[in-house]
């Protein structure tokens, strides 16, 4: 048997393999932007304090600034929509991170003068929509800075989705969900780094 009859006869296994190695979660969540190490400046850290930044967030498909996005709406009620979705995403990172990182306390606000600034710089955003046979999914895209007194030691990009459908009906749910798993994507990088 040739070499050539032998790649063919494993492709089919190893397509197999590689994809049962992504769906593992094997592969990396977050692009690096840039890292203080080795060794790195998050080793060792019991605390940090998160804060959110929206000055960068572009909003649905047609890339409205935060004010341009508030602007355009017609009612009061989806202006208050996407403030309880703000708040359901950011309580969601903390929840990722804590549970990513149960060494750590978390606290949120301006970090104390010598500790780790968490800041979530928001790039991406998208409430979706679930309307019956209408629906698209929820998206969150972010930059994760770490800092200690204003200078910025690591920096992440990191994404998000969380798919409409008759369970997740709520974009407050969706993008809750969203912002557990850019919290779960920062601790990983953190243990990694700090590994």
């Amino acid at each position: 048997m040739s070499l050539l009859d032998r790649i063919r006869r494993h492709l089919p296994s190893l397509l197999v393999f590689a994809l049962a190695l992504g769906a593992a979660g094997c592969f990396d969540h977050y692009q690096v932007i840039s890292s203080s190490g080795p060794p790195s400046e998050l080793v060792g850290v019991t605390s940090m304090t998160v804060q959110y930044d929206y000055s960068n967030v572009r909003i649905s498909n047609k890339g409205l600034s935060e004010e341009e996005w508030l602007a355009s709406r017609e009612e009061d009620a989806h202006r208050e929509t996407y403030l309880e979705t703000k708040e359901s995403a950011n309580i969601g990172i903390i929840e990722g991170l804590q549970a990513g990182l149960s060494g750590v306390q978390f606290a949120t606000g301006q970090a104390p003068a010598g500790t780790i600034q968490v800041t979530v710089s928001y790039t991406d955003w998208e409430e979706g929509m679930y309307a019956g046979p209408v629906a698209w999914p929820s998206k969150i895209g972010a930059h994760v800075i770490f800092s200690r007194d204003g200078v910025t030691l690591d920096e992440i990009a990191v994404n998000a989705k969380e798919d409409a459908s008759v369970f997740t009906p709520a974009p407050q749910q969706r993008l809750h969900t969203c912002g557990q798993r850019l919290g779960e994507f920062a601790a990983e990088y953190v243990r990694k780094a700090a590994g």
